[in-house]
C-alpha cells in the first residue's frame, strides 16, 4: 500500500503523483506556497473579485515535459451572489443535519496495487482542523452537485483559461453522502447554519476519480 499525506490548506490543495500511465498532477486552490518533495509549487493568485477561485496545476503524461495551468473557476450563474456561510468536507450525516468539517484539511491517500493484475486502487481520507457545523438541510433547501470539469487534456498547454462553475440541480439531498465537499449559503447562529442553497461534489473536484 502506498500513503501519501496531502496538506489541503485553506480551500483545497491536491498533490497526486505517479498516476496510470506515468502522469502525474499538482493542484493547488488559493493556497500559500508549499513544498513537494523538494520541488515547490507555486502559490495560486488571489481570488478575483467577483468570487472566482484561482486554480493553479503542474501536470505531466507519459514522461512529457510538465505543463503549468493556471485556471480561474468563476462561480455558477445559479448560486447566490454573496459570500458563503461555510466551505468544508462532510464529516458525517444523520438523517437531515450534516457535520461540515472546516479550516486546513489534510487529506491522505492509500493506493494499493493488486500485484496480478497492476490495477491501482485509490481511497480518500480526510480530516480537518478547523471547528465543526452543523448544517440543516430543510424542504426548502435548493441543492446542486457540482459537476464542473476540471480535467487537464493532455494537449493543453502551459498558460491560463478561464471556466465557469457548472452545477446541476438535484431533487433531493440522498447523495449527499460520503467523501464530499460542500459549500452552504444560509443563516448561521454559532456553529448552526439552516442551508437555503447547498452544493455538493466530490473532493478536489475529481481529481481522484
Amino acid at each position: 500500500m502506498n500513503k501519501r499525506m496531502i496538506l489541503m490548506g485553506g480551500l483545497v490543495l491536491i498533490v497526486l503523483g505517479l498516476l496510470g500511465g506515468g502522469a502525474y498532477t499538482a493542484v493547488q486552490l488559493l493556497t500559500p506556497q508549499i513544498e513537494n518533495g523538494g520541488e515547490e509549487v507555486a502559490a495560486a493568485d488571489e481570488a478575483p473579485s467577483g468570487g472566482g477561485r484561482v486554480m493553479q496545476s503542474v501536470s505531466s503524461f507519459n514522461g512529457g515535459p510538465p505543463v503549468a495551468v493556471q485556471t480561474t473557476i468563476l462561480p455558477a450563474p445559479e448560486l447566490p451572489n454573496e459570500p458563503s456561510a461555510a466551505f468544508g468536507i462532510l464529516a458525517s450525516r444523520e438523517d437531515n443535519t450534516l457535520l461540515v468539517g472546516t479550516g486546513n484539511i489534510d487529506l491522505e491517500v492509500d493506493i494499493e496495487v493488486d500485484p496480478e493484475t497492476g490495477q491501482e486502487t485509490t481511497n480518500l481520507i480526510p480530516s480537518t482542523d478547523g471547528p465543526q457545523l452543523e448544517v440543516v438541510i430543510t424542504p426548502d433547501t435548493i441543492i446542486y452537485r457540482d459537476v464542473t470539469d476540471l480535467t487537464i487534456p493532455p494537449d493543453q498547454e502551459s498558460g491560463e483559461r478561464e471556466i465557469v462553475q457548472q452545477v446541476r440541480q438535484v431533487e433531493s439531498s440522498d447523495d449527499v453522502n460520503g467523501n464530499l465537499e460542500l459549500e452552504v449559503w444560509g443563516e448561521r447562529r454559532g456553529d448552526r447554519i439552516v442551508a437555503t442553497v447547498l452544493v455538493y461534489g466530490p473532493l478536489g473536484g475529481g481529481a481522484f476519480e
